[in-house]
């Protein structure tokens, strides 16, 4: 029995030696390491880059305008605002009835004008046979055909005037001289309305650019076509230069900038952000800027090394331009840079890369 007892001592030393040990080499290798983080790429590549001001402007509509009544009446109809219009649509009404009365009597007056010039042409006919054949004096047959010839510019004249009255009658009728939407009514149904009294503001929504001043210092390095970053609460976009204004304002110091507006959802009035180039271009190392990771107040990339680590570099970022960001030391062309799934990674944590980088 005292053999069985230290032989059973013995076992359980070993076994709580054995436990002791163990528990002392986990201690040593330490908490588990990060398991592969899943991360998606971009590569670092050489660009030409310029330092960016931003600006502020304004979405506006190509046609804007106050539409003006060309005739004078009573304002019988007005569209309401809001409602979409094409070229040549009926946008008001005036009363047309004196119109249609100065249209009625101008062209009896052309008419009878026309009737009496087939008496005159007639007689003048009449008079130059009697005149060839010594019947009637050169005096009256001169008569006769300085007669005629007045009616002739009478003639002339009344065509004018039903042209005028036929065209009168037909501004009655105020019509779109573009496609857009009716945005205010300055006038309303009932009232009287003069020669150029202004009726509908009417702007095309579908025509649009971006207008925004520019520093006299940016100019030279603005070129028409050439694209500007312009962001807004809807998206960020490039946008070509339409024009840039060869003009000053002599207080401000500043040139209008136009850039042209294709299929952007963008309605007019709509506030942007403009990123122009304020230096000559320079060629630097870019990354995406999605690459950059905030910590506190410094900023950061990742940098996939060759064994699929996660190296973190302090970036020293330099122009931004569109999407890109020039980083001035540290980053080489070719290396491979995190743009997704940067957030999580610790220095030196292995990582996979997505298909999709």
């Amino acid at each position: 029995m005292r053999i069985v007892s230290k032989i059973l001592g013995a076992t359980i030393c070993m076994l709580i030696a054995s436990a002791a040990t163990t528990s002392s080499l986990k201690a040593f290798q330490g908490p588990p390491a990060f398991p592969p983080a899943q991360v998606e790429i971009a590569v670092a590549s050489q660009r030409m880059m310029a330092p960016q001001l931003d600006v502020s402007g304004t979405v506006i509509s190509i046609n804007d305008s106050r539409i003006s009544s060309e005739v004078e009446g009573v304002l019988n109809w007005i569209a309401d605002v809001g409602t979409p219009v094409s070229e040549g649509d009926v946008i008001a009404r005036v009363d047309a009835r004196l119109m249609k009365i100065a249209n009625d009597q101008a062209e009896a007056n052309l008419k009878r004008l026309e009737a009496d010039m087939v008496f005159r042409s007639q007689e003048v006919a009449r008079f130059q046979e009697l005149s060839a054949t010594n019947n009637a004096s050169k005096a009256r047959l001169s008569e006769v055909i300085a007669r005629r010839d007045m009616l002739a510019q009478e003639i002339v004249q009344a065509r004018a005037n039903l042209e005028r009255a036929r065209g009168d009658l037909a501004r009655t009728e105020i019509r779109a001289p573009f496609g857009g939407h009716v945005i205010t009514r300055l006038a309303n149904k009932g009232e009287y309305i003069n020669t150029g009294t202004e009726i509908i503001r009417l702007v095309d929504t579908s025509n649009r650019e971006v207008v925004l001043p520019a520093p006299l210092a940016v100019i030279p390095h603005l070129n028409v076509n050439e694209t500007v970053n312009v962001k807004s609460t809807v998206g960020e976009f490039d946008l070509p230069i339409r024009t840039v204004v060869p003009a000053g304002d002599p207080t401000s110091r500043m040139v209008e900038v136009r850039l042209s507006v294709s299929d952007q959802p963008w309605i007019v009035g709509t506030p942007v952000k403009i990123s122009l180039p304020k230096d000559a271009p320079v060629r630097a190392v870019a990354v995406p800027r999605d690459a950059l990771v905030l910590k506190g107040s410094s900023v950061f990339i990742f940098r996939v090394t060759d064994d699929n680590k996660a190296e973190q570099i302090r970036a020293d970022v330099g122009a931004t331009v569109g999407l890109w960001v020039a980083i001035n030391s540290g980053v080489n062309a070719g290396d491979k840079i995190v743009i997704r799934g940067a957030e999580r990674l610790q220095p030196g944590q292995d990582v996979t890369i997505n298909s999709g980088g």
